[in-house]
């Protein structure tokens, strides 16, 4: 996935408001979106990984696609 998909991803968990961590899962998207605006690609994928780890956690399918 690119970092845009990834980031797509994550808001869409986000937006749902289920996560126990919401507003750690809403940091991290945050960051995200700011590090994609500002052309840093990888760290922005990374930190819209850790959203989906705070959304819907490490053994979700979703999450195993985009940390690939």
């Amino acid at each position: 996935m690119t970092a845009h998909q990834t980031i797509i991803l994550a808001r869409k968990y986000v937006m749902l408001n289920i996560a126990p961590m919401q507003s750690s899962a809403a940091l991290c998207l945050s960051d995200a979106v700011k590090l994609y605006d500002a052309g840093a690609l990888d760290r922005a994928k990374d930190r819209a990984i850790k959203s989906l780890a705070y959304t819907v956690g490490i053994s979700h399918p979703d999450y195993a696609r985009a940390s690939r």
